[in-house]
């Protein structure tokens, strides 16, 4: 697994996102989760995303990484109006992920951004965060998402991006290159829809040369060979998908970048 840094704080290039995937509640949905986790820490990969809008995701990251809490970097969101109710929301994720210390902590969807930064600001400042970001999925947010990052002291933000969605490539990603700011990728497998897309009669032989075996870890290496992204995020709530996952990315380069795109392109018209 390689990692990279944002402020010295250093995250696997393949993370894990939790949206649907770890919002639980049975037993034997809890064991799965588990069997994701530990999978997670024998791969390498160390970013997890969650959310208080993913239901009952970040108490099952808590519950599920609880003899991990070492091995892992927790990103949450804080997702609500008001600096008060902003406030209690986030002393509640430190007590879901069961954990002092929060990562990266973003203002999800840039919901009421100008109520939250102080309190971010704040807890870095105490030490009980490492890094504020902000999350936006939308492109008509995308000019303020843009202003935030030119006039305060962001570290990170997560956004849409993959081999179909490259829109965050016209200036966004640009933006981030020149401020340092860090970028992770959701939706690097377009919600599975990239490869659901691609007849199963196709076969990776262009790409097994250099280690890809199967589709998903082509569009994750794709993702992941820009420089400027710190992280792609899939989700899953397969276990062996983490360890596949994690294989992505054995080469990165320009030229393996432009041949994944090709073959994505070439075999999803098809």
């Amino acid at each position: 697994m390689l990692y990279r840094e944002i402020n010295k704080i250093e995250f696997s290039i393949i993370g894990m996102g939790t949206w649907k995937t770890f919002d639980v509640s049975s037993q034997s949905d809890l064991t799965v989760r588990q069997s994701i986790i530990k999978n997670c820490v024998a791969s390498g990969v160390n970013l997890i995303d969650s959310s208080p809008m993913y239901g009952e995701s970040e108490n099952i990251v808590g519950q599920t990484t609880k003899n991990f809490k070492e091995h892992f970097k927790f990103a949450t969101k804080v997702w609500t109006k008001g600096e008060r109710e902003g406030i209690r929301q986030i002393e509640k994720s430190f007590k879901l992920l069961d954990t002092k210390y929060i990562h990266l902590l973003q203002i999800h969807n840039l919901l009421d951004w100008k109520s939250h930064l102080p309190t971010l600001r704040r807890l870095k400042s105490e030490k009980r965060i490492g890094l504020i970001g902000l999350s936006c999925m939308n492109p008509h947010d995308y000019p303020l998402l843009i202003k935030i990052m030119e006039t305060e002291s962001i570290d990170s933000i997560q956004i849409p991006y993959n081999v179909k969605n490259k829109f965050v490539e016209k200036n966004i990603l640009g933006i981030c290159k020149d401020l340092g700011i860090g970028v992770l990728a959701m939706e690097p497998l377009g919600k599975g829809e990239i490869v659901h897309n691609i007849s199963p009669r196709l076969n990776l032989t262009e790409l097994t040369s250099v280690g890809i075996e199967t589709w998903a870890q082509a569009c994750l290496t794709w993702v992941v060979s820009n420089p400027t992204i710190t992280s792609a995020i899939p989700a899953t709530s397969r276990p062996e998908r983490i360890l596949e996952n994690a294989k992505a990315a054995i080469q990165l380069n320009q030229g393996l970048r432009d041949l994944i795109e090709f073959a994505i392109h070439n075999q999803s018209s098809n």
